[in-house]
């Protein structure tokens, strides 16, 4: 009796390779619809037991960082006790918050 693929049942599907970025995702599956018995072939040439996927494809999240910080301002007061201030922002790298997106199996 000569076997065939099972319909891609889920035997085992990994995890993504990668959480962003673009990685990996595969699943299985047996020759066993039926097991081949008493000289029946196997499932040589009915195509892959393995089938791989992109997945989490868009880009990872930045975290952004300072810039260098700024020149002292004009002081408060010209006399006495005063307060100078002086600024940096977030934008060295911006940050970027992009969401995880999984593809289905087409």
């Amino acid at each position: 009796m000569s076997s065939k693929w099972w319909v891609w049942r889920v035997v085992r599907v990994g995890v993504c390779t990668k959480k962003c970025g673009g990685g990996n995702q595969y699943r299985h599956r047996e020759c066993n619809s039926p097991v081949p018995k008493h000289g029946g072939s196997d499932c040589t040439g009915l195509g892959q037991a393995i089938e791989k996927q992109n997945c989490n494809i868009n880009p990872c999240p930045v975290d952004g960082g300072y810039s260098e910080w700024g020149e002292w301002g004009t002081c408060s007061k010209t006399c006495g006790t005063g307060q100078q201030t002086r600024n940096r922002s977030c934008n060295n790298p911006e940050p970027t918050m992009e969401e995880e997106t999984v593809l289905t199996w087409g």
